[in-house]
């Protein structure tokens, strides 16, 4: 299908990007391509208006690659998600990254999509936001000045994952003392986009929970924090009955609302198995 006429930017610096993402009218940004190109299809097809500028960020090789840097992870908005999948820093609460790669559709989809395009794309059921949160990364955005502003994750999320300024990169510290647990439910055999996503982050003190995080992804409404069961794990031990009880404090709305008999379900197997995990582990 042949798209409407727009014009094309290929900007070669982030600098360069941030300044016409501010000053383009009607601007789309064009990461990876695997969300953008097909929600101009689809536009085109229910004879919506569609961008008359994309603005390219493939040829700012500053807004690519991967590094750990006193204790602090930094994944460039450009970095594809085979990229991430590959990379040898993973390690300890990182390593969450590996498994949430490997969860996004297809080799071909992977070699092509960006972190970048995938934390702001502004599809609720995406992969990276919940992980993010959990790991209580920080996203970082350039603005046409020039000048970096930062905001953790949770919050970018809260504001429905809009921003007026380019999205750069995220950083996230090395934790090694950290225990994470990750679940993820698909939508169905054939559609392998998740219905759900769970991310269970804490701090054993002996077996005392202490600074947890757990994230969720519905799949209706953007990653978020269910506050009443952190605060429930952080006064608990790890016990045989503790995932069973955990179920007794969570926030119902996260997990109910328009939510299905067999997905409300599966999000309680699914925060009962990750707490387990983690109880199960030996103490350090």
């Amino acid at each position: 299908m042949l798209l409407n006429r727009l014009t094309l930017h290929l900007p070669e610096s982030a600098k360069e990007a941030a300044r016409l993402f501010t000053e383009l009218e009607d601007a789309k940004v064009l990461a990876g391509g695997t969300f953008l190109l097909n929600s101009l299809k689809l536009l085109k097809t229910k004879g919506t208006k569609t961008a008359k500028n994309i603005l390219s960020l493939a040829k700012a090789q500053d807004l690519k690659g991967i590094e750990l840097n006193q204790g602090v992870l930094s994944i460039g908005a450009m970095t594809t998600i085979t990229e991430l999948f590959e990379c040898p820093l993973l390690r300890d609460n990182l390593s969450l990254l590996h498994k949430v790669c490997r969860n996004i559709s297809t080799n071909p989809i992977r070699n092509m999509a960006t972190v970048g395009g995938n934390l702001t794309c502004r599809y609720t059921w995406t992969e990276m936001g919940a992980a993010m949160i959990a790991l209580d990364a920080t996203m970082h955005f350039l603005s046409a000045d020039g000048q970096e502003n930062a905001m953790p994750a949770e919050d970018f999320f809260k504001n429905a994952a809009r921003s007026e300024k380019l999205f750069t990169h995220v950083t996230i510290k090395h934790d090694p003392s950290g225990h994470l647990a990750y679940r993820r439910v698909k939508k169905t055999m054939h559609v392998d986009v998740p219905l759900l996503a769970v991310c269970v982050k804490t701090h054993l003190k002996g077996k005392q929970w202490t600074n947890t995080r757990v994230s969720i992804n519905n799949g209706t409404a953007f990653a978020q924090r269910d506050y009443a069961l952190e605060g429930f794990l952080n006064q608990s031990v790890s016990s045989a009955d503790l995932g069973v009880k955990a179920l007794e404090h969570l926030t119902k709305e996260i997990y109910d609302t328009r939510s299905s008999d067999y997905k409300q379900h599966m999000f309680r197997v699914s925060l009962k198995s990750a707490i387990e995990e983690i109880g199960a582990r030996p103490l350090l």
